[in-house]
């Protein structure tokens, strides 16, 4: 018995050195008051050995009564065989008590065991903002109207144009070919409505003065037409190149020729009756020449 008793009584001075290698963390709030859901921080820090292996507490812990939004971690620093761990906590609480404690732990791995070592609790004060409460609760009426600040919505936009192009696609391929085809028709006919229009000015001119000028610029102009028309530098071209162009016509052949003479020979009064009846002859051959080009397009619209 006397030997069981110095036994324990040797063991007693080894106990307190175990205790005090567990040292406590410091756990602080880093405001003394705070609002309902409004964030605050609690600031966790320990010092331990620094061969001691140590866990501070992460986001799937318990912070009850408040709630975890995010932590700031801080690299471990050791200075003399002394270890700091540091973190800050970000929280919020949506609890109603008046004051609300928070004691964290930090938990030391021996061997296979943890042990929680929490720190000191410290506390935060609740700011009320309604400090008396009547029953039955009375609603306030607020009537005025909140200015807005109008925004152009976007997306609507980005949507309807999307749709817009969607759509126009699906006419186009649809009715593409048939609207280039009238399009095609209308430049023709406004083109033969004006050339025609201002060759009979140029032959009506010359029927009153009989000036070869006039002449000149009807048979220019009809060339010029039908370069344009036949998609060829017809303009360019002399007499007997634009007959052998239009296969040896022989009213394009006997009209130019009247005209080339009444051009660049004297014009006698018994040639002016020829001369008149040649202007007639190319406006005739080139309506003529309008109706086959209209055709050839009228017929590529259907054979595709």
């Amino acid at each position: 018995m006397l030997r069981l008793l110095l036994f324990l009584l040797a063991l007693l001075p080894t106990m307190p050195v175990h205790a005090q290698q567990l040292l406590k963390p410091s756990g602080r709030f880093g405001v003394d008051t705070v609002r309902l859901g409004e964030p605050l921080t609690y600031t966790l820090v320990h010092r331990h050995p620094a061969a001691q292996e140590v866990i501070l507490p992460d986001s799937g812990y318990t912070f009850a009564p408040f709630e975890f939004v995010r932590k700031d971690f801080y690299p471990t620093i050791t200075r003399g065989g002394i270890s700091t761990d540091s973190v800050i906590y970000t929280l919020r609480t949506f609890e109603t008590p008046a004051v609300q404690q928070l004691a964290l732990p930090v938990f030391v791995l021996q061997g296979k065991d943890t042990v929680a070592v929490y720190a000191q609790p410290d506390a935060v004060v609740l700011r009320q903002l309604v400090q008396q409460v009547t029953e039955p609760l009375q609603l306030q009426a607020e009537t005025t109207l909140a200015p807005v600040e109008e925004r152009f919505n976007w997306p609507v936009l980005l949507l309807w144009l999307v749709a817009g192009t969607v759509f126009l696609s699906l006419i186009w391929f649809i009715f593409g070919q048939a609207i280039r085809t009238k399009y095609k028709l209308y430049r023709l006919r406004k083109d033969h409505v004006y050339f025609a229009s201002r060759y009979s000015s140029h032959a009506d001119r010359f029927i009153k003065t009989a000036a070869s000028g006039s002449i000149e610029k009807a048979v220019s102009l009809w060339k010029n037409y039908l370069t344009k028309l036949e998609r060829s530098a017809i303009n360019s071209f002399t007499t007997k190149e634009i007959v052998e162009f239009y296969l040896d016509d022989e009213e394009v052949n006997t009209a130019l020729r009247i005209l080339d003479k009444a051009i660049y020979g004297n014009l006698q009064s018994e040639s002016e009756g020829e001369a008149n009846l040649a202007l007639g002859m190319l406006r005739r051959f080139a309506k003529s020449r309008y109706k086959i080009r209209r055709e050839l397009i009228k017929d590529a619209r259907y054979n595709r």
